[in-house]
């Protein structure tokens, strides 16, 4: 009874969520991502294939021509743009049950589905329009094709991952090397074998990557790119920062509650020194690959720490988590207190938001929904008190115009901040690039005209004070 109950509310609930959030504007990297890049195929009738620069962050366009498309259909809208996200958000609540049918059984798998979208990355991606939930669906659908072995599922997935992100190309290779670790035969010709489905995939990839090489001279990032500095490389002191950065981000938004029970799950595991099951070896095998191979770019560039970017590497900690659990020889009672600490646990990381000086990843938890609101009614202020948008400086994600976020035909937007020359600054704890020092000039020397706030989430226009006015 759990499983079709489990199911039925998540299916409902994806649809409700999303409806819901019907309204809410692009947000974070989905402004560029989603609506920049789909403006772009929009606008120009899907006459060029690549990007211009400005917005080209190296990725194959995928995500920016489905939704893009979706508009030609069904009209540009945010409405249209959400709901565009759902048939990927159902896919993956039916992929999840499929994925615990595996490694626990039909009577455990609501489990994984629960603790899956208990995590704040994945549930803060859900409500948005973003690339990396089809990332998420994609990853989902290769995996589960692995696992009851259907090449046809397998090529459509690693096809898809291939089309949305670099990332996505990435993605693929765990998984071809998580196939071969766990069907693994002393064949001269099986990885090339087992490599077939994955080969459109891979030629998809080469093919693109080497078209934009050829018409731009780069793959990934240009030196003029407003993102370039994400991708200087670290030094080896840096190095280590990232590796705790790292760390961090396996701990962060309630997650730090999987691991002491994942620790005595293993701990009692390797007590009893018996033989491991499948289901166990494989959910480690993914796990071992997904960890190192996804993490490679966060540990060796400056700035490519965001939390979605963990999204191949949080799923299978989840499944990990899970198929210990179900495996163990607790009892079912002992089974469902560790899974309601552990689905507890996950969502507190929805409440957890850090002080103003230290930056947090708002777009991977649902800790960002007051902000739509909030936002509504500061742009609704500035025009009663006519004070132009372009006339308040800001940072990401709220420079440039409101046509991006809102779809709204309005190319009005706030200018990046300048402290030594702007009269008004907007700042919320949304906003990352401002410097402690920014932060800290803003609260002494700058008077709050404007402040909203639900929970711990705020917005607030400053205004220079008198004797700071610049003529």
């Amino acid at each position: 009874m759990p499983r079709y109950l489990i199911l039925s509310l998540l299916l409902l609930g994806a649809v409700l969520a999303t409806w819901q959030v019907r309204g809410h504007a692009f947000f974070w990297d989905t402004v560029q991502l989603g609506s920049k890049h789909a403006h772009w195929y929009f606008e120009h009738n899907f006459r060029y294939l690549l990007l211009p620069d400005e917005i080209d962050s190296g990725h194959p366009p995928g995500f920016g021509m489905y939704l893009a498309a979706m508009w030609v259909l069904f009209g540009k809208s945010l409405a249209v743009s959400h709901l565009a996200m759902l048939p990927f958000l159902l896919g993956m609540v039916v992929l999840l049950f499929q994925v615990g049918d595996y490694f626990g059984g039909r009577h455990s798998s609501w489990m994984l589905a629960l603790l899956a979208f208990a995590d704040p990355v994945l549930a803060g991606q859900a409500v948005l329009v973003s690339p990396d939930i089809v990332l998420a669906f994609a990853f989902l659908l290769v995996l589960s094709s692995i696992l009851y072995e259907k090449d046809g599922a397998k090529i459509a997935g690693a096809l898809l991952l291939a089309a949305i992100s670099t990332r996505g190309m990435m993605t693929v290779v765990v998984l071809y090397l998580f196939e071969l670790a766990i069907h693994w035969q002393r064949r001269w010709d099986f990885p090339i074998r087992k490599a077939i489905p994955y080969v459109p995939s891979g030629l998809l990839a080469l093919a693109f990557l080497a078209y934009h090489y050829q018409q731009k001279g780069w793959v990934g990032y240009h030196a003029d790119a407003p993102w370039a500095t994400l991708f200087a490389r670290a030094t080896p002191l840096e190095f280590l920062k990232n590796a705790a950065v790292l760390a961090w981000r396996m701990l962060d938004y309630g997650r730090v509650f999987l691991w002491p029970l994942l620790a005595w799950l293993g701990y009692r595991l390797w007590k009893r020194k018996g033989k491991l099951s499948e289901p166990v070896k494989q959910a480690l095998w993914l796990f071992a690959l997904a960890l190192p191979l996804m993490s490679v770019t966060f540990l060796l560039y400056k700035g490519l720490h965001g939390h979605r970017y963990l999204l191949p590497v949080f799923l299978p900690l989840t499944i990990l988590f899970y198929t210990l659990l179900v495996h163990s020889s607790l009892s079912l009672r002992w089974r469902h207190a560790f899974f309601s600490i552990a689905f507890a646990g996950l969502l507190t990381g929805n409440l957890w938001i850090y002080p103003d000086t230290i930056s947090q990843g708002w777009d991977s938890t649902l800790a960002h929904l007051p902000y739509y609101p909030l936002r509504k009614q500061m742009i609704a202020y500035l025009d009663e008190a006519d004070i132009p948008l372009e006339a308040v400086g800001a940072a990401f994600p709220e420079i440039g115009p409101l046509e991006f976020h809102d779809l709204n035909g309005d190319w009005r937007g706030m200018k990046a901040k300048d402290l030594s020359t702007d009269e008004y600054v907007l700042y919320s704890n949304v906003m990352n690039d401002f410097s402690d020092e920014e932060i800290g000039e803003l609260q002494e020397s700058w008077a709050p005209v404007k402040t909203l706030q639900n929970g711990g989430l705020r917005l607030v226009l400053y205004r220079r004070k008198a004797e700071k006015t610049l003529y």
